[in-house]
């Protein structure tokens, strides 16, 4: 019985040591979010939103800072646009990469009380597509956005909803690196 408690207090030790190992060994970011790299820094941007169930439509301009967050498991992002006769239009968003799932992951909330959660399979040559599901209001709609980069320094971003069962197309704008 006394060798049991031996082994046992031994097995313990073993364990516990392995798990102070563990602890001490910090996780690291995953590889995959070097491919969204290019999104930090500092964008203008310039379009247009189309007139939709979510509201009237117009020439619209803002900026977007992105930013790598929280030891570079996320990319961290703001965006501020202006339409004229509507105020100030606010968004956040966090995006990070799940390795179980093999998707980028990106959390949205805005000033309009909208938010989403969307995925991507990354990038397929020059154009990176986020799709899930979006909530503004009582209402509840697929969503669907695209980005296209031309070079380092420009990317265009359309935003589509899919309503009645079609994609319909919300925006575009293109966005320039500081």
């Amino acid at each position: 019985m006394r060798t049991r408690s031996i082994l046992g207090v031994g097995a313990a030790l073993l364990l516990s040591g392995g798990l102070v190992l563990a602890q001490q060994q910090a996780p690291k970011p995953a590889p995959e979010m070097s491919q969204i790299a290019n999104f930090e820094g500092t964008w203008n941007c310039s379009g247009k939103a189309l007139d939709s169930p979510m509201g009237p439509g117009g020439s619209m301009s803002g900026t977007v800072e992105v930013r790598r967050d929280l030891g570079g498991f996320w990319q961290s992002g703001v965006v501020k646009a202006k339409m004229a006769n509507q105020p100030l239009f606010e968004g956040r968003f966090h995006v990070t990469y799940n390795p179980g799932a093999k998707q980028f992951v990106m959390l949205w909330v805005d000033s309009m009380g909208g938010w989403s959660r969307t995925t991507s399979n990354g990038w397929k040559g020059d154009t990176l597509i986020y799709e899930g599901d979006a909530y503004m209001g009582p209402q509840t709609f697929k969503s669907r956005d695209t980005f296209t980069r031309s070079g380092a320094a420009t990317l265009k971003h359309t935003w589509e909803a899919q309503i009645g069962g079609k994609w319909a197309p919300m925006g575009e704008e293109t966005c320039t690196k500081k």
